[in-house]
C-alpha cells in the first residue's frame, strides 16, 4: 500500500501537467492563454469599429499568445484572462458581444471612454468573478443590465 507521502509526491510532480492542460504550450514549453478564451478576445476585436482609423489592438493577432496582448492579463498559473483594459481606445459597437461574458474567469473589466451602444442583451451575471467593473463615460443606451445586481461585492 502507497504512503501518504508517495502519493502526494506523485501528485506534486504532476501538478504543473494538471494545472496547465487545458493551455496552449508551444514546441519551448512556453504556457500560452486558452485556445478559446483568444478566440473569444478575437471575436470580441471584431464587434468594434473605430470612427476615424483602425481598431488600435496590433498585438490582438491570432496564433499568439493573448496573455501578452495590450490591454489583457492572465493569471499566472491557469493563463486564464482575468482583467481587460479596453479604456479611452476609442472603440465602438452596436452593443455586448456575447463573446465578452465567455470570458468568465474576468475579474477586472475597464470599458471606459468608448461608445459602447446597448446594454440589451448584456449577460455580467455569467461573469461571477469580476470585482472591477468600469463603464463610466461609455455611451450605453438602455436599461442597466439586470446581471450587475449579481456580481460580487453589490
Amino acid at each position: 500500500m502507497a504512503s501518504i507521502g508517495s502519493v502526494l509526491l506523485l501528485f506534486l510532480i504532476h501538478l504543473p501537467t494538471i494545472a496547465t492542460s487545458r493551455a496552449h504550450i508551444d514546441g519551448n514549453n512556453t504556457v500560452w492563454c486558452h485556445p478559446d478564451q483568444a478566440a473569444a478576445l478575437l471575436q470580441l476585436k471584431q464587434s468594434f469599429y473605430s470612427a476615424n482609423s483602425p481598431i488600435n489592438l496590433p498585438s490582438w493577432q491570432d496564433g499568439t499568445d493573448c496573455c501578452t496582448w495590450e490591454g489583457v492579463g492572465c493569471d499566472a498559473s491557469s493563463r486564464l484572462v482575468t482583467v481587460l483594459d479596453l479604456s479611452g481606445r476609442g472603440l465602438y459597437s452596436d452593443g455586448f458581444d456575447p463573446a465578452l461574458f465567455s470570458l468568465t474567469s474576468l475579474q477586472r473589466l475597464d470599458l471606459s471612454m468608448n461608445s459602447l451602444g446597448t446594454t440589451k442583451d448584456a449577460e455580467f451575471d455569467r461573469l461571477n468573478l469580476l470585482t472591477h467593473l468600469n463603464l463610466s463615460n461609455s455611451g450605453l443606451e438602455g436599461q442597466i443590465p439586470m446581471g450587475i445586481n449579481k456580481l460580487p461585492g453589490q
